[in-house]
């Protein structure tokens, strides 16, 4: 596939980091266009625009109508851009480099938080481990049950992966209602570490699951929540592009969905419209469906 409109960016950028809300911090995000009409097409403050690795990772996230819920954010679209996926570990490997005291080790998220705490435990030079899902970790295993916004799960850690006073970075692709994040720092307290920090990829203002997960714990009552992108601020979808479905292999939907695919650029989405397919940008515009959600 080809890659278009490919920005340039240092290696190493200076990070400016607000504080959205107490404990919960967001890569610079800038501010919309003051013309109501540029920043409803997506436009920034030129005065401030913000953290453009931001804003690259944000047009990398669609949203698809998926188990339920308004918008279900898609990390994939980061992981199927080299770019996008090397600004996500550059911009954590900033933040935890500079960390003090350290971190001594990381945790992913059954199963997106996997994608990224590894890239950033070998960047940093420490040891990775993640929590599972009941029945899927071999050994002695600490079990915590949990609610998402979609199902009850429990959520289980290796016996020897958290030593006391370890201090661990929690990784996962987003929070929204903070219950998965909860269960996960339950089960470090419980072997005697310390919670660091929560990384996500995106975090969904409309659950405020930051302020749920530091009144769960009085150990985790000071621990900051870090996002990349606010879910607000990834692209709306093309009309077409968002449902979620079956598709037969060797069948001629799937060969036409093949043949769009093929003429797409990368970070392109797959525009369906009755019986044909074709590939489109996101945007122009924000993925605003929780926001309408709120309202």
């Amino acid at each position: 596939r080809r890659q278009s409109g490919v920005l340039a960016f240092p290696r190493a950028m200076p990070q400016k980091v607000v504080e959205v809300d107490p404990g919960y911090f967001l890569l610079d995000p800038g501010k919309p266009h003051p013309d109501p009409a540029k920043s409803k097409l997506g436009e920034m403050d030129p005065a401030d625009p913000g953290d453009p690795r931001a804003r690259y990772i944000a047009s990398r996230i669609p949203g698809f109508d998926f188990k339920g819920v308004p918008s279900f954010f898609d990390v994939g679209g980061i992981t199927m851009d080299p770019k996008a996926f090397r600004l996500c570990i550059d911009v954590f490997e900033e933040r935890y480099r500079a960390m003090d005291p350290p971190p001594t080790s990381c945790c992913g998220l059954d199963a997106r938080g996997f994608l990224f705490g590894p890239a950033v435990a070998q960047r940093l030079d420490i040891p990775f481990f993640m929590m599972r899902k009941a029945g899927k970790l071999p050994g002695p295993v600490m079990e915590c049950a949990y609610q998402t916004e979609y199902s009850d799960e429990v959520l289980t850690v290796p016996c020897s992966a958290v030593r006391p006073g370890d201090r661990v970075i929690i990784f996962d692709d987003l929070i929204a209602t903070g219950g998965t994040t909860i269960a996960a720092a339950n089960l470090i307290v419980q072997c005697g570490g310390v919670v660091a920090e929560v990384a996500v990829i995106t975090a969904i203002a409309f659950f405020k699951g930051w302020q749920k997960f530091r009144q769960s714990l009085p150990q985790l009552a000071s621990v900051p929540i870090f996002a990349i992108v606010e879910a607000n601020n990834t692209l709306a979808m093309p009309a077409g592009s968002t449902a979620s479905y079956a598709v037969a292999s060797g069948s001629p939907e799937h060969r036409a969905i093949q043949e769009a695919m093929a003429k797409g650029e990368l970070g392109s989405v797959l525009i369906r419209d009755g019986a044909s397919f074709s590939t489109g940008t996101m945007g122009p515009g924000f993925n605003v469906k929780y926001a309408e959600e709120g309202s």
